[in-house]
């Protein structure tokens, strides 16, 4: 599927949005000039400082190993949620009102 078919599935994101290119430093490359804000790739060091220099002119950022992953309860899942989204949310995500971030609700 490829970075064009995840670029236009999280183009409306407003939470991180990372894709993972496994060793595939041109689609993290590919990635960055499509304008998206993170990739993980797992590259030898001259292809990452090569994708570290291109995520400085394009505005994204590289990371060279997946976040922690979020396991979430039968219960309370929203609330765990929210407070990972809280302390995980990139430079401009965007709030709510209520302060929350995308859409998440407690109903």
């Amino acid at each position: 599927m490829g970075v064009p078919w995840w670029v236009a599935l999280v183009t409306d994101c407003p939470l991180p949005a990372l894709l993972d290119c496994g060793q595939a430093a041109g689609h993290a490359a590919a990635a960055l000039r499509a304008g998206l804000g993170g990739v993980i790739a797992h590259v030898p060091a001259a292809q990452h400082r090569a994708l570290v220099s291109l995520a400085q002119v394009t505005g994204g950022h590289i990371m060279a190993q997946r976040p922690a992953s979020l396991d979430l309860p039968l219960r309370g899942a929203g609330h765990v949620l929210e407070q990972y989204l809280r302390a995980h949310a990139m430079p401009g995500a965007v709030r709510h009102p209520d302060g929350g971030i995308g859409s998440i609700r407690h109903d």
